[in-house]
């Protein structure tokens, strides 16, 4: 973009600093979303000191992996699950799990978590 003079040199370094310190650029960042990103970073310099990409389908692979298992959940996180009116059963439901991941995906690049504690901040995304 800076070759075809359409950003100047300063507007594509504070794109690419948005960019790395976790902000979605949501006009540059349309359409079907296919990663699954985390992100740890350090309060204090603002780098980054962990990054997990995962492709969704992978995690498609895994959900039907997963969905194999019998899900031993702690009674109170089954309670707490049930009165945000969440199904514990759909957890094991690999059709239902993969219309969650599909629907989300299909929402196209947001932050799903952000939680910034002492000196870490964590963002999870998908892109």
């Amino acid at each position: 973009m800076v070759a075809e003079r359409k950003i100047s040199a300063e507007e594509a370094e504070r794109l690419l600093q948005a960019l790395e310190g976790g902000e979605l650029n949501e006009v540059a960042k349309r359409g079907k979303a296919r990663w699954l990103k985390v992100r740890v970073y350090d309060k204090n310099s603002g780098k980054v000191k962990v990054k997990v990409n995962i492709p969704l389908a992978l995690v498609k692979i895994g959900a039907k992996i997963g969905a194999k298992f019998d899900l031993k959940l702690p009674e109170e996180a089954r309670r707490q699950m049930v009165e945000k009116g969440i199904d514990p059963g759909n957890l094991t439901d690999v059709k239902k799990l993969e219309a969650i991941i599909d629907n989300l995906a299909a929402q196209g690049p947001f932050k799903l978590v952000d939680v910034e504690e002492d000196d870490e901040k964590v963002e999870v995304f998908i892109e």
